[in-house]
């Protein structure tokens, strides 16, 4: 099991794990990728969650939900070119349902990592940014 470090600008560090066996597409792809950082902003219309855009990421669709999405998970919206949906990574940090521009309001996404310790102190992380605004937050894999 693969684990990445997730640390914020402003202050805070935390781990999640890599949920290789649902959604193994997405985990490679990230995996791939590491180490990364990108500018999370607050979610407007999803709830409790903060999101980037990446410009250079995307990955395929699988493992996909849009409710149901626990706290600390990590998930991928991927791009949907004609609803003008772009690739986007998304840290939920409570309630949370993915939606788009879409006809019902719903986006699924691909929950690829979970936090599972520290969810109170993501939350002030969380809570700092839509109160702040937008931190850098980066992301690397611990080697175990």
């Amino acid at each position: 099991m693969s684990t990445m470090k997730i640390e914020f600008s402003g202050g805070g560090v935390f781990y999640a794990r890599l949920l290789e066996s649902e959604a193994p597409k997405t985990c490679a792809t990230i995996l791939s990728r590491l180490p990364f950082e990108y500018q999370f902003y607050h979610s407007i219309v999803s709830g409790q969650a903060l999101v980037a855009l990446p410009p250079d990421l995307t990955v395929e669709r699988e493992n996909q939900y849009v409710a149901g999405i626990p706290p600390g998970a990590l998930s991928f919206l991927v791009a949907d070119e004609p609803v003008l949906v772009p690739d986007e990574i998304y840290i939920a940090y409570g309630i949370f349902i993915s939606r788009g521009l879409t006809v019902d309001m719903k986006q699924p996404v691909n929950v690829f990592a979970q936090i599972d310790e520290d969810l109170d102190a993501l939350a002030v992380c969380c809570r700092r940014v839509l109160m702040e605004g937008a931190e850098i937050i980066s992301f690397s894999l611990v080697d175990k």
